[in-house]
């Protein structure tokens, strides 16, 4: 019975953010796409993160979201503290899924 369980939790948060990807994606072109590059397109005052999900956790991804100026206190990058949480998942999980 527990396996069943913990299976139906893992299928259900695979579920979730599958599903939260696309809606991240369109978030990421909306407001980071100016400076950020993804496979190819987008600006570049920011670094390329075609990559990112490969090497950052969603921990960190999360982090520098919020306060991008706690790792590089000269980053011009804004916090996008003020994203409903719901968003700042979806481009989490988008971010993540880049690899």
């Amino acid at each position: 019975m527990q396996r069943t369980v913990t299976f139906g939790l893992l299928l259900t948060l695979a579920a979730s953010t599958a599903l939260a990807a696309p809606a991240g994606e369109k978030l990421f072109r909306e407001k980071c796409a100016m400076c950020h590059k993804v496979k190819g397109a987008g600006g570049i005052l920011g670094p390329d993160l075609s990559r990112i999900g490969a090497s950052v956790n969603e921990k960190a991804l999360r982090e520098q979201l919020v306060n991008p100026k706690k790792k590089n206190p000269a980053s011009t990058m804004p916090s996008f503290k003020g994203l409903p949480a719901t968003e700042l998942d979806a481009l989490v999980a988008y971010l993540k899924g880049l690899r």
